[in-house]
């Protein structure tokens, strides 16, 4: 009895202190790659290869120690001073010349720069979520790595709540609308099955047009997606609105009932914190002027 009760007030104590959040090093963790990373000390210079990883490293309140990010991490504001390493293609000499003591890389797109940066005995650590389960793992992953795991645990609460208000909201909804959410409208590239966008859109409520094509963002048919006769079309791509308000897209119920709309593509396509803002973006559309 007397053991059990140091175990608990030991247990308190230990959460109670903040030390259930730190991480101890050295700490071996597998990236997307498959690979085992050990990390032997808090990193404190960090280049990111992604906007998404960048914008996990700011989120998690380490944006001081991102010494270098790709031409495209525009968010948040504060990552466009950031020392720039290329955009689609890594400068490895960049990354080099700026000594980190880690690169939080793309597992896919990064894969050829993965390669040569390693081979400077630079540590490498890759990420590429597929799912909003994916993010959330991930965005822990950093938090641990990092020495920010509290910091996770609030990034992710946030995710997680948008995902069960409108989970909540929109569980007795009698009818689904057809969703279309384009990457891009001509040629037609969708957010097909097995990505955080289509999960979005179920968990707002409506149904993704695309749910059979090819899993992941890719090409699809234009003639099957107006067949479908989407119900509400989302673009991402600046003039994809005036292009849906065209055609044969003109026979499809969202143009006839003006509910074509266009969101951030930042909030829809990057596995990131702000997810949380693109699903509760996504359900106010689904949720406009439908019946439940």
């Amino acid at each position: 009895m007397i053991m059990r009760r140091l175990a608990i007030i030991f247990a308190l104590f230990y959460f109670a202190s903040g030390l259930a959040y730190s991480t101890h090093y050295p700490l071996r963790v597998k990236d997307s790659r498959g690979k085992t990373i050990t990390i032997t000390r808090e990193p404190k210079r960090i280049v990111s290869l992604a906007p998404n990883n960048t914008e996990i490293l700011f989120a998690l309140g380490i944006g001081n120690r991102v010494v270098g990010v790709t031409k495209y991490c525009n968010y948040p504001p504060a990552a466009r001073k950031k020392p720039k390493v290329g955009d689609r293609i890594t400068s490895v000499e960049k990354v080099i010349a700026l000594k980190p003591d880690l690169v939080l890389a793309h597992g896919f797109l990064n894969d050829e720069a993965i390669r040569s940066i390693e081979r400077h005995n630079i540590k490498v650590f890759a990420l590429d979520p597929k799912t909003i389960g994916e993010v959330v793992r991930d965005i822990r992953l950093v938090g641990i790595i990092t020495n920010r795991e509290r910091e996770a645990e609030k990034v992710i609460n946030k995710i997680s709540s948008a995902k069960r208000l409108v989970a909540r909201q929109t569980a007795n909804i009698k009818s689904k609308p057809r969703v279309l959410v384009a990457v891009q409208a001509d040629p037609l590239w969708v957010a097909g099955p097995k990505t955080f966008v289509d999960e979005m859109i179920a968990t707002a409520g409506g149904v993704n047009i695309a749910h059979d094509a090819k899993p992941g963002f890719n090409q699809f048919s234009i003639e099957v997606a107006v067949s479908r006769d989407p119900e509400i079309i989302i673009g991402t791509t600046k003039g994809d609105k005036e292009i849906f308000s065209r055609g044969v897209w003109k026979t499809t119920s969202a143009v006839r009932k003006q509910r074509v709309y266009e969101i951030d593509p930042d909030l829809l396509f990057r596995p990131g914190p702000r997810l949380a803002q693109g699903i509760l973006a996504i359900a106010k559309i689904i949720h406009t002027k439908t019946n439940r």
